[in-house]
């Protein structure tokens, strides 16, 4: 072999490496992203499925009324209104990253759109309420900054979903993993 083709050779040689290279990056950016939306989805369970989540849930559903006034609001604990603000908080906190596409929307509105359908009316009412208090309380001056501004986005987009009409247990009975 000349010194024209071991060169020749050394180039395709190279060429390969560095396309092998680009493949195998492309491979991992591809496999960090599923590992990342396994991450946040677990986390995101993890949120919704904590003991203060679950008592603002059940606060909602149980006994947070319609038609609840901001006097009424007054007979809730301390800790009833805390459970109640995590819900609200978390929820805007999950609307701020799935907005930066930090969560898949797709996961969120999994565990998202049952629970707008279930007290997406009062944990409106909830922050409307809030918003209220705090402009009593603190004379804010701006009405352009709303408190759970992210929850509320976060509604409305599921607001715009179709509506569930098979449950996930009847719709996927015969999945096998």
């Amino acid at each position: 072999m000349n010194l024209e083709n071991a060169a020749n050779l050394g180039d395709l040689l190279g060429g390969m490496a560095i396309l092998g290279t680009l493949i195998f990056g492309v491979r991992q950016i591809v496999e960090l992203k599923k590992t990342k939306e396994k991450e946040a989805a677990r986390e995101l369970a993890n949120i919704f499925s904590s003991p203060m989540y679950q008592t603002g849930m059940s606060l909602f559903l149980n006994k947070f009324p319609d038609d609840i006034t901001m006097e009424d609001a007054a007979n809730f604990t301390r800790s009833e209104l805390d459970a109640m603000s995590y819900t609200a908080y978390n929820i805007n906190s999950v609307a701020i990253m799935t907005f930066g596409r930090q969560l898949s929307f797709t996961t969120v509105a999994k565990f998202m759109q049952p629970v707008n359908i279930i007290i997406g009316k009062r944990l409106r009412i909830f922050i409307a309420l809030v918003r209220e208090n705090a402009k009593l309380r603190i004379e804010m001056k701006q009405d352009d900054y709303e408190i759970f501004d992210w929850t509320i986005w976060l509604l409305d987009r599921m607001d715009e979903l179709p509506p569930i009409e098979t449950p996930a247990n009847i719709l996927y009975s015969d999945w096998k993993p």
